[in-house]
């Protein structure tokens, strides 16, 4: 951190999916016109894989949209292990056929993490928008485990989903899986505004996360690990984007973290080096504008707030802003009171 190494890295390989799923953040932008821009090519790809290495990143995740999409997925992830990556895979798993099973095999993953948002077919396909993905998902995860890959199976809280949370739990702990759970639900890159029609209130989302004793109990270690060492700053971004993390979008632009998009450089331009040291760091120049109050709120070791979710939805007054206050302040009575 104090040399500012960009030890994780993460890449959106493409934005294209074949599911539709109601709460995605990861709409792309538009070009001029409202013509969809074009994603990099394989060498280009490669060529930032070099120079992430190069610049000695360590942990890359390869994201998305539907990673597996892309034909080069194989080439590109061939690529990246053998650069000394270590590399963690977000896909939905509808994908995984025996290529990709036998590339695993021979290059094995951190982890291949899969989204399922329900337990049974019905409430999962419900949130894809594509009828059978729960099934295909779930074969995935199946061969993968039989294989030896590391899976996490994870999900979002939503409206659609509140009552399958104990559902997935006991799925994932049938296959010796890791369960991964979250509730923050907020507009797509592209602005558009729709996810927002299933996010659940804050008292479920509360509800739903610590009825686990396990998530409870980590959340309890961290405000206990964070107590007193939080000090109050004038700064926007007080996390670590822009000083050993970093991500890039599928058209090549480098930024601090997947959420912020005020420091931006492209790569298809230029070198990593140079965005990394020249353009990147800007971010943590930017000032908490006024009337910003998380860097000085005393709860905020109990929240996940974030200034870059916030200017997607409107700034320091939007309802994102209100959830997130509510949220940490739910979370911090009850974990203070045992719950």
């Amino acid at each position: 951190r104090r040399t500012r190494v960009p030890l994780h890295g993460s890449m959106d390989l493409t934005y294209r999916c074949n599911n539709r799923c109601v709460h995605c953040y990861a709409g792309p932008p538009s070009g001029a016109g409202g013509r969809a821009r074009a994603e990099l090519a394989t060498p280009q790809v490669l060529s930032i894989l070099d120079q992430v290495a190069e610049a000695g990143c360590l942990f890359f995740l390869i994201t998305g949209g539907e990673p597996l999409a892309r034909e080069d997925f194989p080439e590109v992830y061939r690529h990246a292990k053998r650069r000394g990556l270590i590399v963690t895979v977000f896909t939905n798993g509808t994908r995984v056929d025996d290529a990709v099973l036998s590339l695993f095999e021979e290059f094995p993953p951190l982890g291949v993490e899969i989204s399922i948002y329900g337990a049974t077919a019905g409430a999962h396909d419900r949130v894809t928008g594509v009828e059978g993905s729960f099934d295909l998902s779930m074969r995935a995860v199946r061969r993968l485990r039989d294989r030896g890959i590391r899976v996490v199976l994870k999900t979002i809280l939503m409206t659609l989903n509140r009552g399958e949370i104990p559902g997935m739990e006991r799925l994932a702990q049938e296959f010796g899986h890791t369960f991964r759970f979250d509730a923050i639900v907020f507009p797509r890159l592209n602005g558009d505004r729709s996810p927002l029609g299933v996010r659940a209130s804050a008292e479920q989302a509360v509800e739903g996360e610590l009825a686990n004793a396990r998530r409870a109990e980590e959340w309890r270690q961290y405000a206990g690990s964070r107590s007193g060492k939080l000090a109050a700053s004038d700064k926007l971004y007080t996390c670590g984007a822009g000083v050993a993390c970093f991500h890039i979008d599928a058209y090549g632009n480098l930024y601090p973290c997947l959420m912020a998009r005020s420091a931006g450089y492209n790569l298809a331009q230029g070198a990593f080096l140079e965005g990394w040291r020249n353009v990147v760091p800007r971010i943590r120049e930017e000032k908490a504008p006024p009337g910003f109050v998380c860097n000085q709120c005393e709860k905020k070791i109990y929240c996940s707030a974030c200034p870059a979710t916030f200017a997607l939805e409107g700034g320091a007054e939007s309802g994102y802003y209100a959830f997130m206050c509510e949220v940490a302040d739910r979370r911090a009575t009850a974990l203070r009171a045992g719950a």
